[in-house]
């Protein structure tokens, strides 16, 4: 009974999204993409299963569950598993507000052994924020059959391992189920391991479970796992070791490597009856060398299904690619080659991710700075929505060349996970042996000046910026020192406006080779400076308050071009 399909509805993040699985895969992503989400909603789906196993309820409502006895997952309060939070939603009906309820549902399809598909959906509703009922939607009679003639999989969660107790008591299921539920499975390791050996009628030495366990540690740490010692009615607590070098150790000695591995072990051998096992991120403490052997052992134990949420580039390799489902852009989908999923979580992260889901567009910057300079321009034309629907990103300077590398790598990572992303590239013209885009083409930009500081070569718009820096009009005698600092320093650049020209058209050569950045920002003589030592380090004016400051008339020809360039993409 391998599930093949799983429908959520209202479940977290997921308003509604179909995941189809395989016999043996790989959940992968980033953090926070999802990965773990369809996980804790089979184990959630496997907890209603066997809390109507146990009710005595038969109605619509279903069987009431409270907080304190859900073991599915860790949760302070029930309407977190909820998305947005929100359990209700408003209506209308006859002139009346009402309030109906939002329902979570994890709907589950499988193939019997003649390849029969079947479903069985548990559908969860509110009640307080230590309650809610558990309902079979499809009926208790429906349920009642699937679970007589025991044709419903049989899942089992293992949380991402969690330290060991120095001491452990033996525990019944209930409370095994329940502390594995509040994600520590390290508090239980010891019964676990007990779990697979306790076999009535069956001497350990033919538990061929428990010899495989064995076997395996003692390949993987070259140690000998013992029995694990536990009188019923006797002992007060389990004891469980390890023999190295001919001394005895118990098994807390060992690295969390170790514990990793025998809480993977003891899950897969200590529930035999289990069709499907999820784990999520077992490759947690594991060295690059043993996640290898852990995937590949794994993938071989075809008779049970394995759903592993991971991000470990050493599991993706050990697997076929048919064995991936990718998380990255926060819905399931299945990758082309290895290489791909590899690529997009090395050099894409969450916020790329989220930032180009809902407008499917990224802006390639040399810098930050770019990016407050054209927010400013964005403004001053009417542009700010269309430059919002952008996302930013900062190439961090460098070659030209090493910037286009590093472009091409993120873009084509990102359209692995969002194939309906566009892109705008925006440099600077640089030195004249750099390679330069066809100006026809709108998503490679390229300013005609040498860097985007250039733009800002306007000793009006300087002096606009100083007098709101400092709340005085034009003509008063202490902005009056501004202003004659400015002009000089402009008419001492040669960079004074010519004759008849505007400074939105202006094509003066000098104004296309001097280096803007350079002569406003980053010599010690610059104008920021100059301002700065004259007014005792209190007036900053910085890049984007330049910006801001210039008038739509002083806004060059070469930037509005790049903003109807955003427009055409």
């Amino acid at each position: 009974m391998i599930i093949h399909k799983l429908i959520l509805r209202n479940f977290k993040k997921i308003k509604e999204e179909t995941f189809l699985f395989n016999n043996f895969d790989l959940i992968v992503g980033a953090n926070n993409s999802g990965k773990s989400t369809c996980l804790q909603a089979l184990a959630i789906w496997q907890f209603c299963i066997d809390q109507f196993r146990v009710s005595k309820r038969k109605g619509s409502r279903g069987t009431q569950v409270v907080l304190p006895n859900f073991t599915a997952l860790p949760l302070p309060e029930f309407n977190l598993l909820w998305t947005d939070r929100t359990d209700r939603k408003a209506s209308m009906a006859q002139g009346k507000r009402t309030q109906a309820y939002i329902y979570i549902e994890i709907d589950v399809y499988w193939k019997d052994e003649n390849g029969q598909e079947k479903n069985f959906c548990v559908a969860m509703r509110y009640q307080t924020p230590q309650s809610v009922y558990a309902i079979p939607k499809l009926e208790w009679e429906k349920f009642a059959a699937l679970d007589e003639a025991n044709e419903l999989p049989r899942i089992v969660y293992v949380p991402p391992f969690s330290g060991l107790e120095p001491h452990e008591k033996w525990l019944d299921d209930g409370n095994i189920r329940q502390t594995i539920g509040k994600a520590q499975p390290g508090s239980v390791l010891r019964n676990l391991l007990y779990r697979v050996t306790d076999v009535e009628n069956l001497p350990v030495k033919d538990n061929k479970n428990w010899n495989e366990i064995v076997r395996r540690i003692k390949e993987w740490f070259d140690v000998d796992l013992m029995v694990p010692k536990y009188e019923k009615k006797m002992s007060t607590e389990i004891l469980s070791e390890y023999k190295s070098n001919g001394k005895t150790y118990d098994i807390i000695s060992g690295g969390s490597g170790f514990h990793q591995i025998l809480t993977l072990l003891a899950f897969l051998y200590g529930y035999d009856s289990v069709t499907t096992i999820l784990f999520d991120e077992p490759d947690a403490h594991l060295h690059v060398n043993l996640q290898r052997k852990v995937v590949n052992y794994f993938a071989k134990h075809a008779k049970k299904q394995f759903l592993i949420a991971t991000h470990s580039e050493e599991f993706i390799k050990g697997v076929d690619v048919n064995s991936i489902l990718s998380m990255m852009s926060g819905k399931p989908m299945r990758v082309q080659t290895t290489d791909t999923i590899l690529k997009a979580l090395s050099e894409v992260d969450n916020i790329d991710i989220v930032r180009t889901q809902d407008s499917p567009y990224i802006l390639y910057l040399e810098g930050e700075d770019d990016d407050r300079i054209l927010s400013a321009w964005a403004a001053t034309l009417g542009k700010v929505e269309l430059y919002h629907r952008y996302y930013p990103y900062s190439l961090g300077g460098g070659s030209k060349a090493r910037m286009k590398a590093r472009m091409e790598g993120h873009f084509k990572a990102l359209r692995a996970i969002n194939p309906q992303v566009n892109r705008a590239i925006l440099f600077d013209l640089d030195k004249e042996s750099i390679f330069h885009p066809n100006e026809t083409h709108p998503v490679f930009n390229e300013w005609k000046r040498r860097n985007i500081d250039s733009y800002l070569l306007l000793p009006d718009a300087w002096i606009r910026a100083i007098l709101r820096e400092l709340g005085q009009a034009e003509d008063n005698l202490f902005s009056l020192e501004y202003t004659a600092l400015v002009n000089d320093f402009f008419a001492g650049q040669n960079l004074t406006l010519p004759k008849n020209a505007s400074w939105k058209s202006v094509q003066a050569n000098i104004f296309q080779m001097v280096d803007g950045k350079a002569i406003l920002f980053e010599n010690k003589d610059s104008l920021f400076h100059q301002i700065k030592e004259k007014s005792n380090g209190q007036l900053l004016i910085n890049r984007s308050k330049v910006a801001s400051a210039m008038t739509r008339d002083e806004l060059h020809n070469d930037i509005e071009k790049f903003f109807e360039n955003l427009e055409k993409i």
